[in-house]
């Protein structure tokens, strides 16, 4: 009878263990779909990071703002004649 259980001892802790395990690797094997996924996400996000960046350093050219400042609000540079400057005091 002793050998019997004791068998049967054996069989539970290795289903115990067993069942440990699996439920170890599927919380790891869950967490690395977590990780994968958020890695996913952030070069995504550093890609649309570097568009917002080329798209503000594009805004910021002067040929960019001449031509919408010709075009969207219909201004027109000035003559150079009617510009003047004030001279600088003699004293």
């Amino acid at each position: 009878m002793t050998g019997v259980s004791g068998v049967l001892v054996a069989i539970a802790a290795a289903a115990g263990l067993a069942l440990f395990y699996l439920t170890q690797s599927s919380h790891v094997a869950a967490t690395g779909y977590q990780i994968a996924g958020l890695q996913a996400e952030l070069a995504g996000l550093r890609a649309e990071q570097q568009q917002l960046v080329f798209r503000i350093g594009e805004s910021r050219s002067p040929a960019v703002i001449t031509r919408r400042a010709e075009g969207s609000l219909h201004l027109v540079p000035l003559p150079a004649q009617s510009v003047t400057f004030a001279q600088p005091s003699t004293k």
